[in-house]
This record gives C-alpha cells, structure tokens and sequence, in this order.
C-alpha cells in the first residue's frame, strides 16, 4: 500500500483546504473590545444639560444603523460591511469586526428619553439626552426630626 497521495487528492485537499480558508474570512470577528461581544467601543459622559453617548462606528451607513430609546434604555443596531476584497488577495489579520451588531445600554432616569438627538459624522455616532432640569442632582437640605 503506497503512503504518497496522488495528483488528483492533493488537489481536492488544496481545493478544500481554500475552502475552508474562504468560509473562515467570511465569520464575523470575536470583539477587540473585551466583555462586549459587539465590539462597540461607547464613551458617555455629562455635560450641564445632557448625557452624551459616543460609538465609534467606521464604514457604517447612517441606513445601516437604528437607535431607539425607552424610559430606562437605550439601543444601538446595525451592520458594518465586510471588507471587500479581490480574488487574488488574502488576509493576513482581520481584526476590525464586520457583520450585525447590537449594544444595549442603561440609562438613569434623570434623563429626558422624548427628546434624543442623535448625529453620525465621520464614523463617530453622538447621541445626546437632555437632563431633566428637577432632577439635576441639585443638593437640598434635608430636616432632621429628632426622636426621644
């Protein structure tokens, strides 16, 4: 019995082996950002009258995205395109994510949820949520009852 494969099987094991190659290039990435299987990268912050949130969202379309809010949260969606490439090129790292993704986030009910604007510019979505003005963590003095 011979131990060397012949022409014909070592190109069916090329031919599955590019296959293979192709089917992986084609799986969504894990997240470069850890605990967060989006891999969307949010800073939040506040200003005087608003809670800002910032996502980093290079190549998306502002079609491609949705956000939406309820009392206490809010949702970012969307889909960033796979890197297109041409026959004859082949990655060598692919580490920015690609495909669906969805990030939901809480929000403190100091927040005016009827009122969100949000802007895509430059790959940097911001959404800003006004403050409700009675509920600005203004300091009030409490009275003391004194009990025997």
């Amino acid at each position: 019995m011979a131990l060397h494969p012949t022409d014909e099987e070592i190109r069916k094991i090329r031919l599955q082996l590019t296959q293979l190659v192709k089917a992986l290039e084609q799986m969504p990435q894990k997240s470069p950002v850890p605990g967060h299987p989006t891999g969307l990268c949010v800073d939040s912050y506040l200003t005087e009258d608003d809670l800002v949130f910032q996502v980093d969202l290079p190549g998306v379309d502002q079609q491609d995205l949705k956000v939406s809010v309820s009392r206490n949260s809010m949702t970012i969606e969307g889909n960033r395109p796979r890197p297109t490439m041409d026959d004859n090129q082949t990655f060598i790292m692919a580490e920015r994510p690609f495909g669906a993704f969805k990030r939901e986030l809480d929000l403190p009910a100091t927040v005016d949820t009827s009122k969100v604007e949000a802007m895509l510019k430059n790959g940097l979505l911001t959404v800003r949520i006004p403050r409700r003005p009675e509920r600005r963590g203004q300091m009030r003095e409490v009275s003391i009852r004194h009990l025997d």
